[in-house]
């Protein structure tokens, strides 16, 4: 279906639910909100950094509070993935900031762990652009706004695909607690969430919540007991491990002009890693290239809830370097503080201070190859152990006015200070190791914006509002150091381009109109960018000490920004006393310096290497119908996200001449290339979209019924930036349902919920394995195996919740 059809359909939908209020309400009844009927289910958002109604919001946006999140069991990003269509996130095997977040085809290059993310999170105000962060107890959440789109304005730098904001729930005014029991059947996965809140006094109040883990696996790995070459995994149920986490907050409201929050969250998480669901996706020979002849492989090549990937890498590795141990593992351990303090200097002007802190320890070893066998598939053994620590501490002031006039404004400023080490060591097979990196970097960075916005009322009905951020940031590699084979345990310092400098100004503009409470019609210019930096990868180096005893660096590892640009509008309504909201938006941007991820022989580097065109029209709503108790949910994306300059690495079997040498437009370096200008963007599905319900019967015998079900679904789309035909991720469907029992005032509920009844399996990123199919730009035209993570299997959840105080 082309784009003109898609628009075509979608607005005739939009106009059909925005007709109805214009003709029926008077559009002279209005003030900025929604009426008392309408506001009293509305969820108050803080997109534009001040609190208002979400169909007051001139963006782009999906809202959830906290209570549906909990009815819905949505308890983590990746689920949140299901309820908002063109958002893709999946776990990232090789970066230890472990996964991708993507928005509309939008999404950072997880390879390299200094880099930022294109969708940034926002907790509690305080800025984190780092996918590690997915990692986070996401637990007694009060809401999470997804914002689509560039939000460099309000959200800092970094947010060019959009912002993941939460905001986790503060003290009650009286004593009251919570806890939430689940179990999972198929992974044998045992969750447990609770919190205790109240006051301490009259103006200060407490909060402390809770969440814990544990796992045994819900894929079977069904590699060999033994045999010639067979490395026996150690655990049969993968991936497992457990997790917890605590969060305090204390809120002191002294006076109606002045209150301050602080938050602070630790979380810990161990596990067996990633790479232990680490499977073969496609398999042109039907099985892994490299299957000793005569060999019945227990490999199916397909996603599924099998699993031949070893957890176990033999003794040796631990010989060549201490760092690897025996077994793949994952351990991440982190600390996310804010502290928000609002000053109302007077009745019209608000001063508000957000400091942040924010420190992650990630480290792990993973089986690269997903097989059990040495000398095998693919011929040899890949392991490899890698660790990240990162600091970030921010402080962000902002001044907001609230004037009974038709001029307004928001002025403020961000600073920033960023530490971050990465050390990684790669050996290949298990029998005799054979080095392939050892590498140690250290990064400094500061950056700093001021921001500001001025809104205008142009008409009773009608406002203007206009703003930039400039930002500034620096980054220093003050460590830069690796071996080489010769000396494989002895670090060197490296020569290299060591400091990089980046400045951007980003405007933006809105003009908006609401011709009553409960329509909000808008149009908008934006801009954004993607701050660059340091490759932190295995590097390639001149082996030969220099005249200083250092090794020189034969490449730049420098990359630049990566900028957007584009329009945005949108229809937001109410109608039926606000039972019935629909929300319209079309957006079309241009993305320039492309940030992508390339495999260069065994190794991933960062470089700048296209541009994009992403345009679309998104629609959603929610009704709550006149059988009281069901409301009904939906919502549907359409995208056309493509390359419009871009010429990516060449994939394994990829022969002349549509892989040849040529020099990339954008680099000016010469290599093996294939031109996929034209073509469509990674993680860009045309369609995408979900449909879902809800029902509490009313009261019998001091007891109410909970039903829900829900269906999403996907267009086929690529998973890797080479456009591999075997990373095409076919259209899948997705199918919940649950059932819940509780009291009348639901202090207590018992439920049963089947996530992905069908037991469908896709992917959302993969690679060609680097030891299989034929050299690119050569004679054979044998494709390499795909290899990647897929998702969760079907999941069936027992939960009981007990609430207690008000």
């Amino acid at each position: 279906m082309n784009m003109k059809r898609a628009l075509r359909i979608l607005l005739l939908a939009s106009t059909a639910a925005t007709s109805m209020p214009l003709l029926a309400q008077e559009a002279d009844n209005a003030q900025p909100g929604l009426d008392a009927e309408v506001a009293q289910d509305e969820i108050i958002v803080t997109a534009r950094r001040r609190e208002e109604t979400s169909i007051a919001a001139p963006i782009a946006l999906t809202a959830l509070g906290g209570q549906e999140l909990q009815r819905r069991n949505i308890n983590t990003v990746d689920m949140l993935a299901r309820a908002v269509p063109t958002l893709i996130t999946s776990e990232a095997t090789s970066s230890p900031q472990g996964g991708i977040v993507a928005i509309r085809g939008l999404s950072g290059v997880d390879a390299n762990p200094f880099g930022d993310q294109a969708v940034s999170f926002n907790i509690d105000g305080v800025p984190v652009a780092r996918s590690s962060v997915r990692r986070l107890g996401q637990m007694d959440l009060a809401q999470i706004e997804v914002l689509k789109g560039p939000q460099a304005l309000f959200f800092g730098k970094n947010s060019p695909g959009g912002i993941i904001s939460m905001r986790t729930a503060d003290p009650t005014a009286s004593l009251s607690a919570g806890l939430n029991a689940g179990y999972e059947v198929k992974a044998d996965e045992v969750r447990l969430e609770g919190f205790v809140a109240g006051p301490i006094s009259d103006t200060l109040g407490f909060r402390v919540a809770g969440y814990y883990s544990k796992m045994k696996g819900f894929v079977r790995n069904v590699a060999p007991s033994g045999g010639a070459n067979v490395l026996v995994p150690f655990d049969r149920r993968v991936p497992n491990g457990d997790e917890y986490a605590i969060r305090g907050t204390l809120k002191w409201e002294p006076s109606d002009r002045f209150d301050a929050r602080l938050k602070i969250s630790y979380n810990d998480s161990n596990g067996s890693g990633s790479t232990d669901n680490l499977q073969f996706l496609n398999c042109p020979l039907g099985r892994p290239q490299g299957t000793p002849a005569g060999f019945a492989t227990p490999e199916d090549c397909r996603a599924d809830g099998r699993v031949t990937s070893t957890d176990n890498i033999g003794p040796n590795f631990a010989i060549a370097d201490p760092r690897f141990g025996t077994e793949t593992f994952l351990k991440s351990d982190q600390v996310l503080g804010g502290l928000e303090m609002n000053y109302q200097l007077n009745d019209v002007l608000k001063l508000s201070s957000i400091t942040g802190y924010y420190k992650a320890r990630n480290s792990y070893v993973g089986n690269f190859i997903a097989n059990f066998q040495e000398n095998g598939i693919p011929q040899t053994f890949l392991p490899a152990f890698a660790g990240l620590s990162i600091r970030e501490i921010t402080q962000e002031l902002r001044l907001t006015s609230d004037f009974d006039g038709p001029v307004n404004f928001m002025f403020g400023g961000l600073y920033q200070d960023s530490h971050a080490t990465n050390q990684a060591v790669v050996y290949r097979n298990a029998n005799a190791p054979v080095f392939s990196a050892n590498y140690d970097y250290t990064q400094e960075g500061e950056a700093y914006s001021i921001f500001g916005q001025v809104m205008i009322e142009l008409l009773p009905k009608l406002e203007l509002s206009g703003g930039a951020r400039y930002s500034n940031e620096s980054k220093e590699l003050t460590v830069f150091r690796a071996a080489i084979a010769a000396n494989r345990n002895t670090l060197v310092d490296v020569d290299a381009p060591r400091r990089a400098r980046f400045n951007n100004l980003s405007p933006e503009a809105t003009l908006t109109f609401r011709p009553n409470d409960n329509l909000t019609i808008y149009g908008s210019y934006k801009e954004g960018f993607l701050s660059g930096g340091f490759n932190a990868t295995q590097p390639t180096l001149n082996p030969v000490l220099n005249a200083n005893g250092r090794y020189t660096s034969l490449v730049d590892l420098r990359y630049d920004q990566q900028l957007i640009t584009g329009f945005e509008g949108g229809i937001k309504s109410a109608f039926l006393n606000g039972d019935l909201r629909t929300n319209l938006a079309l957006y079309s941007y241009e993305t320039t310096g492309l940030q992508v991820a390339v495999l260069v022989g065994l190794n991933q580097e960062l470089r700048n290497a296209g541009a994009v065109r992403t345009k679309g029209v998104e629609f959603d709503f929610t009704y709550r119908t006149p059988l009281d108790g069901l409301s009904l949910r939906g919502a549907v994306a359409y995208q056309d996200g493509k390359y419009t300059d871009y010429q990516a690495t060449c994939y394994r079997g990829l022969p002349a001449p549509a892989c040849r040498v040529q020099v990339n437009r954008f680099t000016g370096q010469a290599g093996l290339l294939h031109d996929l200008s034209g073509t469509q963007l990674v993680r860009s599905p045309d369609w995408s979209g979900n449909l879902g319900f809800d029902y509490i019967s009313p009261e019998f015998a001091g007891l109410k019924v909970g039903l829900q079900g829900a269906f999403t679904f996907s267009d086929s789309f690529f998973t890797d930036v080479v456009s591999a035909p075997g990373g095409r991720q076919k259209s899948y469907q997705l199918f919940d349902a649950g059932i819940r029992l509780m009291d009348a005032d639901e202090r207590w509920e018992i439920g049963l919920m089947g996530r992905n009844l069908g037991n469908t399996y896709y992917f959302t990123r993969s690679a060609d394995n680097p030891l299989s199919g034929g050299a690119p730009g050569g004679a054979s035209t044998l494709l390499g195996d795909t290899v990647g993570v897929p998702n969760r299997g079907r999941e069936i959840w027992i939960n009981a919740i007990v609430r207690f105080g008000n």
